[in-house]
């Protein structure tokens, strides 16, 4: 089906979809184990992007903002670095929950800024971000990289009422004589997200599917 889609022949895909309690219900690798037996869901480090975006702005929530507070969407430079929207169109003075429906680049950096890096940082690692971070003026468009697996893993406190859980595969393994082998133990997960906060959220990202970028 990949032409049909307007993909190249070679292209390659990972899909990851997990239970609220990091159950890995689709886990897809590559479109054709035969052709490669790389895994990309677990082993492919790429750029999550906008997708990180969603961490500044919970920083900015713990940080005493709301929702429809405004922020700025105008050009910004830092430094010799100045980063673009999408089609080089600037909204000016949006809300908070608009900024991050449209995924705005601009309005995103602004609010790293506010807030602080470091925060940004502390929210990503908080929630399960376990790849290595650049604090550098680029980090809230997603520049440091991760598997998907690992940044699933990241969102799963959105939808587990904050509370954080590990991405697994196995269950049990029994022997041929039905002795357990193996069960895996479960742990309970550790709350980093406060109810207000994890409530505001979900409406912004609620928002991103209705009617922004999503």
């Amino acid at each position: 089906a990949a032409p049909e889609m307007g993909l190249e022949e070679d292209t390659q895909v990972a899909m990851v979809a997990l239970e609220r309690d990091g159950a890995i219900r689709v886990l897809i690798g590559g479109r054709d184990y035969g052709e490669s037996e790389y895994n990309r869901a677990v082993s492919a480090h790429r750029q999550p992007g906008s997708a990180f975006k969603p961490f500044v702005f919970l920083a900015a929530l713990e940080d005493g903002r709301q929702p429809d507070d405004i922020v700025l969407d105008t050009p910004v430079e830092l430094g010799n670095w100045t980063p673009s929207n999408y089609k080089d169109r600037y909204y000016g003075a949006v809300q908070m929950q608009e900024a991050l429906a449209r995924s705005l680049n601009a309005a995103a950096i602004h609010l790293q800024e506010e807030t602080g890096r470091d925060k940004v940082v502390a929210v990503a690692r908080r929630l399960g971000f376990s790849g290595e971070i650049d604090p550098g003026a680029a980090l809230a468009l997603g520049v440091n990289e991760a598997t998907p697996v690992q940044l699933a893993g990241a969102y799963l406190p959105f939808a587990n009422d904050g509370l954080t859980a590990d991405p697994y595969v196995i269950t049990s393994i029994y022997g041929d004589n039905g002795k357990v082998l193996f069960a895996r133990e479960t742990v309970p997960g550790r709350r980093v997200v406060a109810d207000d906060d994890l409530v505001a959220l979900n409406h912004m990202l609620r928002g991103v599917v209705d009617h922004g970028s999503g």
